[in-house]
């Protein structure tokens, strides 16, 4: 069975891209920092609210209260904050892939490269677009709207059985 696929690699396929990342390959790494995040500004807080108790704010409580909202700013954004640092990495003619899944593997091709990649390349398979992770720096997604050669719900099952890997659905 093949299964052909074009895609856009625009802000949302990114941003999609690094939410598969975060939530598979690098999901020990992503809950620590969420950690770590909350833990500062619950620690803010804290001291904030004694600053208040004593009527006692001055630059540092508001620089600090500026640096919290940042932390939380960065969190809540980080998939479309990580998106736009890939698209500013992109290659020039690497913007749109065909991909074209075989029993073999996989070829993609851009409007300067093509390469061919095998199924047990790929660490994790995410689903919002198909997202197929190869380390904790790289992926690759295809879009299920620019599909040809069968259903999702072949595909879901074809990658599943090539990769021996589930498909994780991600929002």
């Amino acid at each position: 069975m093949t299964f052909r696929f074009e895609t856009d690699y625009d802000l949302e396929t990114l941003t999609a891209m690094a939410k598969g990342i975060r939530r598979t390959v690098r999901k020990k790494r992503s809950c620590l920092v969420h950690i770590f995040a909350a833990l500062v500004v619950l620690m803010e807080a804290f001291f904030l609210l004694m600053d208040l108790r004593k009527n006692a704010l001055d630059v540092g409580d508001v620089l600090a209260l500026i640096a919290v909202l940042a932390i939380i700013i960065v969190v809540r954004t980080e998939d479309r904050l990580n998106a736009r640092t890939a698209r500013a990495r992109l290659l020039p003619g690497t913007e749109h892939a065909s991909t074209v899944f075989d029993e073999d593997g996989y070829t993609v091709t851009t409007s300067v490269n093509e390469g061919r990649w095998q199924y047990k390349q790929i660490f994790a398979v995410t689903e919002r677009y198909f997202i197929l992770t190869l380390s904790k720096d790289y992926a690759q997604a295809v879009d299920k709207e620019g599909m040809q050669g069968g259903s999702t719900a072949e595909f879901r099952a074809f990658i599943k059985e090539k990769t021996g890997k589930p498909v994780v659905y991600i929002k």
